[in-house]
């Protein structure tokens, strides 16, 4: 299935729900940065994510300060090397780290008592240990 029509799934909330794994949300990242800037590909896919979430009865599951901290890392990736954004393995392959390790890629820039705060999972906090790359989210 081609990245449009992966969105279109997502979107309208007919993804099967087992099909949105990690790697799925990954590829959600960079389909939406293929198509819009980097502010507002951001946007997208936090709200798409958000709202499949909801809709399958797991909102307690979305975590947005998450969503967007590791956003921030893939399009920072993007804009250090933008040909990323023309072949979807190389994307992945330049994302391992996300993909095998996310939890430890937000910790670099995260407290647990920062990321456990119930505010956090509803909006966006800033990181307490490193800054984020923010040149991603500036194209």
């Amino acid at each position: 299935m081609d990245d449009q029509a992966f969105l279109r799934q997502l979107e309208s909330g007919r993804l099967p729900a087992e099909a949105l794994n990690h790697e799925a949300r990954l590829y959600a990242a960079w389909a939406y940065r293929r198509g819009y800037p980097a502010r507002e590909a951001a946007a997208r896919c936090a709200h798409a994510l958000s709202r499949r979430a909801l809709s399958l009865g797991h909102a307690d599951r979305y975590h947005h300060t998450l969503t967007m901290a590791l956003l921030f890392v893939l399009y920072s990736r993007v804009t250090d090397n933008p040909g990323l954004l023309d072949d979807w393995h190389a994307f992945r392959g330049a994302c391992l780290d996300v993909l095998d390790g996310a939890a430890d890629v937000v910790a670099a820039h995260y407290s647990t008592e920062r990321l456990d705060d119930d505010f956090a999972r509803r909006a966006f906090v800033e990181p307490d240990r490193l800054p984020l790359p923010t040149s991603g989210l500036l194209h």
